[in-house]
C-alpha cells in the first residue's frame, strides 16, 4: 500500500511537472505542437535594411524582441529573445531555443530593441555613450509598430527609430595649418548615462555629466568625427574643442542649439589660424537631419566666440517613405492604409496610381504612376506652424523600356496649395531604369494646412514614373 501510495505520487508529480514546462514553454514562445514560427525583417524609419550608425545592418548584429499582448510589457509571451541578421534586415533566432512562435488563438504585439543585451534589470535598458570608438554598440534603436499579429501574418516588419541624438563633424585645414595628423575632437559637459524604459519607450535618469571624445576617421582631405550622444532641450554654450598638436580650436554652440532624439546635426569645420595668429574653427555649414542630409545655413565662430547662427535653421518636418513590406496586391491610393503619416488625407483623381515593390528593392513600397495614363497622389491635411521657406524633397525611378528611352524628373509635375512649382530638369536614360534619384524643390510658402499634389499625365509620364520617399523640410 505505502510503495502503491509512492508510486502515485510520483505518477502525480511526473503529471504536474508536464503540464509546467507546457505551459511555461507556450508563455515563453516556445514551440506548441502545430505553432508557427514568427519571421521577422527589420527596418530604420521605414528604410528597409538599414541600421545604426551607418545605416547598413552588419552580419551578426543582433536585436532583443519581446512578444506580448496589452499596455506597455505588463503580459510578456516572450521575454528579450535574441534574433541576428547575416546583414539583409532578415532577423533569425541566435539559437535555437530563442525561436518565438505565435500563440494558437488571438493577436499579440512586439516591441524590440537593438543592440541587444543579455541580461536587463527590468524593463529597463541601460544607455551609456562614454565610449564611441564602436558606434553601433551606443546606437540604441526602438521599435514597437507591430501589432495585432496572429499565426496568419506572414512577416513582422519591425520599423526601428533612433532614441539618441548623432553629431558629425567633417574638419577640413585651412590657412595656416599644415594638416590634422593627430587631430581630437572633444564635446564638453555631455550627458553620459541614461535609463530607457522598452515598456514605455522613453529615456530618464540622465546622468554623468562627462566630456565625450568623438570617434575620428581620416578621409581625403578631410577627418570626420562622430559622437552619439543623449537627447538634449538646451546644448547652448557648450564648447567643442578641436585639438592638434601645433594647438587647440574651439567652437562654442550657438544659443538654441538642441540635440533631438533620432536627428543627426553636421557640421563642416574649417580649422585655421587668423591674422593675428589666433586658432579659430570656422563652422562652413550646419546641417539638422533625420540622418539624411538637408542643406543648412552657415556662420563662422572663432576661439570660445559665442556668434550665432544667421536666423531660421532648417528642420526636417515629415518624413513620407511610403510603408515597407508586400505590396503583391497593388492596391491603390483609396484602398491602401500602410502610409508612414496616417493624419494625412491620400487620394488619386484617377483612380490609375497604385502601391508597389520591385525586385530591387522587394521590402521597400512605393507609388507607381503608369505610362500613358493620367495618375496622381493628393496629400491634404499636412500641418506646418510656425515655418517658412518650405522646402521638398522626394525621389524618383523610372520604368525605361529599351535602351533609346529618355524621360525627365519633370514629367512629375508638383502642386503645394494649388500653386504650380518648378521642376528642374534632370534626364533619365534606360540606365537609370528603376534607379531612384531625388528631387528637391526649394522655397515654398509654408500655410497653416497643406496640400502637395504629384501629377504624371498621359501626354508626358510616357514611361512611367515610381515615387518614394518625399520629406518637408521647413525654417522656423
Amino acid at each position: 500500500m505505502k510503495k502503491q501510495n509512492i508510486l502515485l505520487a510520483t505518477t502525480v508529480s511526473l503529471l504536474i511537472l508536464g503540464s509546467s514546462c507546457k505551459k511555461e514553454n507556450k508563455h515563453e514562445g516556445g514551440n506548441p505542437t502545430g505553432s508557427k514560427a514568427v519571421q521577422f525583417t527589420a527596418s530604420i524609419n521605414g528604410q528597409i535594411k538599414t541600421k545604426a550608425s551607418n545605416d547598413q545592418w552588419g552580419a551578426g548584429d543582433t536585436i532583443g524582441v519581446f512578444m506580448k499582448t496589452g499596455t506597455g510589457l505588463s503580459n510578456v509571451l516572450a521575454a528579450n529573445k535574441s534574433y541576428s541578421t547575416t546583414g539583409d534586415g532578415a532577423f533569425t533566432p541566435s539559437k535555437t531555443d530563442q525561436t518565438i512562435y505565435y500563440p494558437e488563438n488571438g493577436t499579440v504585439d512586439f516591441i524590440a530593441y537593438y543592440p541587444f543585451k543579455q541580461i536587463l534589470s527590468g524593463n529597463t535598458y541601460p544607455v551609456d555613450v562614454t565610449k564611441q570608438a564602436n558606434q553601433s554598440a551606443i546606437d540604441l534603436l526602438y521599435s514597437n509598430n507591430a501589432t495585432g499579429l496572429s499565426k496568419t501574418s506572414t512577416l513582422a516588419n519591425l520599423v526601428f527609430a533612433h532614441q539618441l541624438s548623432k553629431i558629425e563633424f567633417t574638419v577640413k585645414n585651412g590657412a595656416g595649418v599644415a594638416d590634422l595628423n593627430g587631430l581630437t575632437v572633444s564635446l564638453a559637459g555631455q550627458n553620459a548615462k541614461a535609463n530607457f524604459d522598452l515598456a514605455a519607450g522613453t529615456l530618464s535618469n540622465t546622468t554623468a555629466t562627462a566630456d565625450i571624445s568623438a570617434k575620428t576617421t581620416t578621409q581625403t582631405g578631410s577627418v570626420l568625427a562622430e559622437a552619439i550622444v543623449l537627447p538634449t532641450a538646451d546644448a547652448s554654450g557648450k564648447v567643442v574643442t578641436f585639438s592638434l598638436p601645433a594647438g587647440q580650436f574651439k567652437l562654442t554652440l550657438p544659443a538654441g542649439t538642441k540635440y533631438e532624439q533620432g536627428k543627426k546635426y553636421t557640421y563642416d569645420i574649417e580649422l585655421k589660424n587668423g591674422s593675428a595668429g589666433t586658432p579659430v574653427a570656422a563652422a562652413i555649414s550646419a546641417t539638422i537631419t533625420n540622418w539624411t542630409n538637408v542643406p543648412s545655413g552657415s556662420y563662422t565662430v572663432g576661439q570660445d566666440s559665442t556668434a550665432n547662427p544667421p536666423a531660421g535653421t532648417e528642420e526636417v518636418l515629415f518624413t513620407e517613405t511610403f510603408g515597407t513590406g508586400s505590396a503583391s496586391t497593388k492596391p491603390k491610393v483609396s484602398a491602401y492604409s500602410g502610409w508612414a503619416n496616417p493624419s494625412w488625407t491620400f487620394s488619386d483623381s484617377f483612380g490609375t496610381a497604385d502601391l508597389r515593390t520591385i525586385s530591387a528593392y522587394p521590402d521597400n513600397i512605393h507609388l507607381w504612376l503608369p505610362a500613358t495614363k493620367d495618375a496622381s497622389l493628393k496629400i491634404e491635411n499636412i500641418q506646418i506652424t510656425g515655418y517658412t521657406k518650405l522646402k521638398l524633397k522626394y525621389d524618383l525611378a523610372p520604368n525605361a523600356a529599351s535602351a533609346s528611352s529618355v524621360t525627365d524628373v519633370n514629367v512629375i509635375s508638383v502642386k503645394v496649395n494649388g500653386i504650380s512649382i518648378t521642376v528642374p530638369s534632370r534626364q533619365l536614360t534606360n540606365a537609370d531604369n528603376n534607379k531612384f534619384v531625388t528631387v528637391e524643390l526649394s522655397n515654398i510658402t509654408a500655410s497653416a494646412t497643406n496640400t502637395i499634389e504629384f501629377m504624371g499625365s498621359a501626354a508626358t509620364n510616357t514611361l512611367g514614373m515610381r515615387l518614394d520617399n518625399l520629406v518637408v523640410i521647413g525654417v522656423k
